[in-house]
């Protein structure tokens, strides 16, 4: 569907910046704050890259902009790329409802998702749009649910022969 030249650009909240509160991750620092950090050349980008190419089997290359938000968890990414050929959004959302048809934490949203909507939760909720030429992906993550622990326990889950979903569809404890 596009070029493999893809546009990101993401927003973390204060708890993706690490544990050690220091100026300008603190999100003290960050309430009522947006502001984009090491543009295309932040060290996340290859693994990006990296796990794209070997995903789909083509040559990815990933122009990426972290955004450091002022809200504590949640990761929000849009992504954009040209398409080869004109795409209608009922095509886009088909290939997308096809490709995690069997992916219990990953919900294909009619708009655009909110990271509000994914918070202490393992969900990934995308949303998908396009002119016709270009295209955009969105998805928003909890970072500390399905960015870290979550993801673990569903993989764990995975290796070990147990339902994927086990111990990971009710609110995870602590602030929202």
């Amino acid at each position: 569907l596009t070029d493999g030249h893809f546009f990101v650009s993401g927003i973390t909240g204060s708890t993706g910046s690490g544990q050690k509160p220091q100026p300008g991750t603190h999100h003290p620092a960050r309430h009522s704050n947006l502001y984009a950090y090491k543009p295309l050349a932040h060290r996340h980008a290859p693994e990006i890259a990296g796990l794209s190419s070997l995903a789909s089997g083509n040559d990815i290359r990933v122009h990426f902009v972290p955004h450091s938000g002022p809200f504590t968890r949640g990761i929000h990414v849009t992504l954009q790329a040209k398409a080869t050929a004109p795409v209608s959004e009922k095509t886009l959302r088909e290939v997308f409802a096809d490709a995690y048809a069997n992916a219990p934490f990953v919900e294909l949203v009619t708009g655009t998702p909110r990271v509000k909507d994914v918070v202490a939760s393992n969900l990934c909720k995308i949303g998908v749009a396009t002119d016709g030429d270009s295209i955009v992906v969105m998805s928003v993550i909890d970072n500390l649910v399905k960015g870290a622990a979550g993801g673990a326990v569903q993989w764990m889950n995975r290796l070990w022969g147990l339902p994927e979903t086990a111990g990971l569809t009710a609110a995870a404890p602590g602030w929202t």
